[in-house]
């Protein structure tokens, strides 16, 4: 169980003087496929805190100017530039705004939901060297768009470029470049006739050793993997193009519409049909 530091309670305080933009999954096109709540980007001054004892969700964060601090295994540590804090649900994290400075810092919220690699719920938080410019523009740029023309399309784009930053940041953490390797054959040909066998001599390895490898990065199989990743595509698809279900099932490795559509709602929770009536532009 974490240590916990003494006089330590559930906080949530922007301070006086702090500024925020973000964007909510009620504004963004595809939000939904990728179990994101919220992303944003804030200006935080005297008085930014947050301790959350349980939250039911997960949070990466990007130092990018000033500092703060955040909690790891009990004990305070400096947040500079060039940092990540990595939050999983169900796990006590906590952050604040180090006194007299000004801390600009990049974030975004995932639902429990979410399949995201190294954040199962009750992990601990961590604080990890990374490049977040690409992160950082990305939610800057989703953030502007929503404040300017907020094109849903443009939007959506937008919104998959944070996602895929943040994969970014938590594979440099899981350190495998085998498996990166994989994800990027697999994405480039993603309605490919992929199985166990073709993924490992893709990679060159064994079977067991990759579904060994994958099991302890990405925790899941290599198909359940490979299933997630046809399945983010499709949902990019409902949401921005008007193709007929049988063919976006085509298109990501399907052979028919009915078996998509049961992979479909096994993994995003909820039918094609139905997916794409909430998530495409009014």
């Amino acid at each position: 169980m974490d240590r916990i530091p003494k006089n330590i309670r559930e906080t949530h305080s922007l301070g006086p003087r702090t500024r925020e933009w973000m964007v909510s999954s009620r504004q963004v096109p595809g939000f939904g496929a990728t179990h994101t709540r919220i992303a944003g980007y804030t200006e935080a001054r005297a008085g930014y805190e947050f301790v959350r004892f349980s939250p039911g969700f997960s949070v990466i964060l990007v130092s990018a100017l000033g500092e703060g601090q955040a909690l790891v295994d009990g004990a305070w540590h400096r947040f500079p530039p060039g940092y990540a804090y990595i939050t999983a649900p169900r796990a006590l994290n906590a952050f604040h705004a180090a006194p007299g400075c000004r801390w600009r810092l990049h974030w975004v919220l995932y639902e429990e939901s979410a399949s995201l690699p190294t954040l199962e719920p009750g992990h601990k938080p961590r604080l990890i060297r990374v490049n977040g410019t690409g992160f950082r523009l990305a939610v800057e740029g989703l953030c502007y768009e929503n404040a300017g023309k907020a094109d849903q399309g443009v939007m959506g784009f937008w919104a998959a470029l944070v996602d895929r930053m943040v994969w970014r940041i938590l594979e440099s953490e899981m350190g495998e470049p085998r498996l990166d390797q994989l994800w990027l054959a697999i994405r480039e040909d993603i309605g490919g006739a992929w199985n166990l066998r073709r993924m490992a001599r893709s990679v060159g390895m064994s079977e067991e050793n990759l579904r060994r490898i994958c099991h302890r990065h990405v925790h899941r199989s290599p198909m359940s993997h490979l299933t997630y990743l046809r399945m983010l595509a499709a949902s990019d698809l409902l949401c921005h193009s008007t193709e007929k279900i049988a063919s976006i099932a085509a298109r990501t490795g399907y052979g028919d519409a009915f078996s998509f559509s049961t992979a479909f709602k096994r993994e995003m929770g909820m039918p094609p049909k139905r997916f794409r009536a909430a998530n495409r532009p009014e």
